[in-house]
C-alpha cells in the first residue's frame, strides 16, 4: 500500500520537468486524510458519558471506531442501545463532535503525513494547499489547530492557502471540492495533486474538464462514499512514507532552479 507515495514522488518530479509556469501545489483534504477521525468521534463519545454521568462508550476504544463521523446511528445500534438513549446521544453528538473539531488537543494527525507535507514544503516552488469541505466559519480554529500540531515538524499552513465551503454554500462536498481546484488554478498555481479519503470528491474531479496532469490518491481510512466512485487511475494508500521520497532517485537528478533552469541537487 506504500506505492502510492512513490507514485506520488514520480509524479511531482515529472510535474517539475514539465516547466510549465506557475509554482506548484499539492491539495489535500483534512479530515480523514490529514487528521485522523476516530481519534475526534471517540473524543465526542466520551464528552458525553462524562457530561451525562453514563457509561454507553465505556470500554470503546479508538480501534471501535470503524464507521465516518456521520454514521454514528448504526454504531450505536450495534451497541443495543435502546431507543431512547439513542436519541439523547444523536441530540448532542453533533455539538460534541464540532467542539472537538474545535480543540486542537482532540486532533490527532494520521502517521507520517506531516514529515511528508513538510517534504513537499521546503521544495523551491513548490506549496501545500488545505482543499476542504469544512464551513468559513472553522478557518481560524483550523489554523490555529494544524498549526499547533505542525510546529514540531516545522509545517506551517498559511490562510492564503486554506479553501473552505463557504457558508452561504447550497451545493454538496463534491462540488466544493471541484472549485476549490479551480481556486488555486485561477490563483495561478499548478495542481498536480490532490489527496482525499472520500471516493466521490475524487469522482468529482476526475470529472472536471480541466483536470488533466492532476494525480489523484485515496487515503483509505474511513469514508462515507461509495468505494467504487474511486476513478480507475487513482492510486490508494493508508501509509503516509516519507521514506519513499527521501530514497526516491529523483532527489539526486535534474530539478528547476528558481529560474526555471535545471540543475543537479547532489
Amino acid at each position: 500500500m506504500n506505492e502510492w507515495m512513490q507514485i506520488l514522488s514520480r509524479h511531482y518530479h515529472q510535474a517539475l520537468m514539465q516547466r510549465n509556469e506557475g509554482p506548484l501545489v499539492i491539495l489535500f483534504d483534512i479530515d480523514g486524510t490529514i487528521l485522523d477521525m476516530r481519534f475526534t468521534i471517540h473524543g465526542a463519545l466520551k464528552k458525553f458519558d462524562e457530561d451525562h454521568g453514563t457509561g454507553h462508550f465505556r470500554g470503546i476504544t479508538v480501534r471501535d471506531i470503524d464507521f465516518h463521523e456521520e454514521h454514528i446511528r448504526g454504531f450505536l445500534e450495534r451497541l443495543q442501545m435502546s431507543e431512547d438513549d439513542q436519541l439523547k446521544v444523536l441530540h448532542r453528538y453533533e455539538r460534541l463532535l464540532m467542539s472537538m473539531v474545535s480543540n486542537p488537543r482532540a486532533y490527532v494527525p494520521f502517521e507520517g503525513v506531516f514529515e511528508v507535507i513538510k517534504w513537499f514544503q521546503e521544495k523551491p516552488g513548490t506549496f501545500v494547499g488545505l482543499n476542504t469541505g469544512r464551513f468559513e466559519s472553522l478557518r481560524e480554529d483550523t489554523l490555529a489547530s494544524l498549526n499547533a500540531l505542525g510546529v514540531r515538524y516545522g509545517v506551517t499552513f498559511s490562510d492564503d492557502l486554506l479553501f473552505m465551503r463557504p457558508e452561504s454554500w447550497q451545493g454538496n462536498i463534491t462540488s466544493v471540492k471541484t472549485e476549490g481546484i479551480r481556486h488555486f488554478v485561477k490563483n495561478g498555481y499548478r495542481v498536480f495533486a490532490f489527496i482525499d479519503n472520500e471516493p466521490e470528491n475524487l469522482r468529482a474531479v476526475a470529472d472536471m474538464g480541466d483536470s488533466e496532469g492532476i494525480l489523484l490518491l485515496h487515503a483509505d481510512t474511513i469514508f462515507k462514499s461509495d468505494f467504487l466512485a474511486i476513478p480507475g487511475h487513482a492510486v490508494r494508500g493508508r501509509v503516509y512514507d516519507i521514506y519513499a521520497f527521501m530514497n526516491s532517485r529523483h532527489e539526486t537528478e535534474h530539478v528547476p532552479d528558481d529560474d526555471g533552469l535545471l540543475k543537479r541537487t547532489a
